[in-house]
């Protein structure tokens, strides 16, 4: 038997709208399935949020139904604007790719309790 993974299901793994950004999750790829938290980040941003604050409300809202859950997402906005938010780790690397400098830089976001529920 095998199964399919989060990845190639639009919105779990990953999901863009060249209007408004994009976002990529890893993690729990059965638990993204279900919430598709790249979807949820573009959808905060096209209302208006912040690409942490949508990736902190996406992480969240896995977070409140499976407190130890694994995961992360990084967003985008279409202006280039960045974040990330994380859960079930105490922090969460990720690159940044700088035209200017012609250089890739690391970048890191703390995992926040509030998203780990009343474990």
């Amino acid at each position: 038997m095998s199964r399919v993974g989060d990845a190639p299901i639009a919105g779990a793994g990953g999901f863009a709208d060249s209007r408004v950004g994009a976002a990529a999750a890893t993690g729990d790829g059965d638990v993204m399935m279900r919430f598709l938290p790249s979807f949820h980040a573009v959808e905060e941003m096209r209302q208006g949020a912040t690409p942490t604050e949508a990736a902190e409300k996406a992480i969240k809202r896995i977070a409140d139904y499976y407190p130890n859950f694994f995961g992360a997402l990084i967003a985008a906005n279409a202006d280039g604007d960045y974040g990330a938010a994380c859960n079930g780790m105490e922090f969460f690397p990720f690159n940044v790719v700088n035209p200017a400098l012609n250089k890739v830089v690391v970048k890191t976001v703390r995992c926040t309790n509030v998203f780990r529920g009343n474990v």
